[in-house]
């Protein structure tokens, strides 16, 4: 259980979350308040937007012909990521664009296959420009219902591939890895 801070009447949390020395130490027997003191000065406070995902995936299952395609697709993914170096996370993002890009009336079932290679075409095209945008920091493209502060309503997006960016080796495995998942989608895709 992680404790959360919301941040004024936003959709966005801090949580606490303790330093990797915590995380793996060995308890020793001292006083309860020394304890408490330093494990609250050790843990940091990360912002989450897992509250305002959750609403947007909300929102968006109020509106597609198929209630959940949307999640079936972040299902399959999540089921072919193993070894690739893709985080769930970064999926989680690639759908959330997709899903503000194609027209939800076209996320029905019959066309399941066709949306898939829709979130592929998005992570090829962001791995060549090296530019994931963050979908909630900086979006325009958030429903009215999600509540951002207004210092983060005009932030510049953040790029979650600018290490795609600075290492032209992490690039380089980025992409053999979308080779590896692209095929691992096609078997998928022609054994059923």
């Amino acid at each position: 259980m992680l404790f959360g801070v919301r941040q004024g009447d936003s959709d966005i949390f801090v949580v606490s979350q303790p330093t990797e020395a915590q995380k793996g130490s060995s308890s020793i027997s001292v006083s309860s308040q020394l304890v408490e003191a330093n494990f609250i000065a050790r843990t940091v406070w990360p912002e989450t937007y897992a509250v305002a995902e959750v609403k947007f995936f909300r929102h968006i299952a109020r509106q597609v012909p198929c209630e959940n395609l949307h999640l079936k697709c972040l299902q399959v993914f999540t089921c072919i990521l193993k070894g690739t170096g893709f985080s769930s996370s970064t999926w989680k993002t690639v759908v959330m664009h997709v899903l503000t890009i194609v027209p939800l009336s076209r996320w029905s079932r019959r066309e399941f296959a066709q949306r898939l290679w829709d979130i592929m075409a998005y992570l090829h095209c962001c791995l060549q420009l090296k530019r994931l945008e963050h979908f909630v920091l900086g979006s325009e493209r958030l429903p009215a219902e999600i509540s951002l502060s207004p210092a983060l309503q005009g932030v510049e997006p953040l790029n979650l591939f600018e290490h795609l960016a600075r290492d032209p080796a992490a690039h380089r495995e980025a992409m053999q890895a979308y080779g590896q998942l692209r095929f691992r989608l096609w078997m998928l895709l022609s054994s059923h």
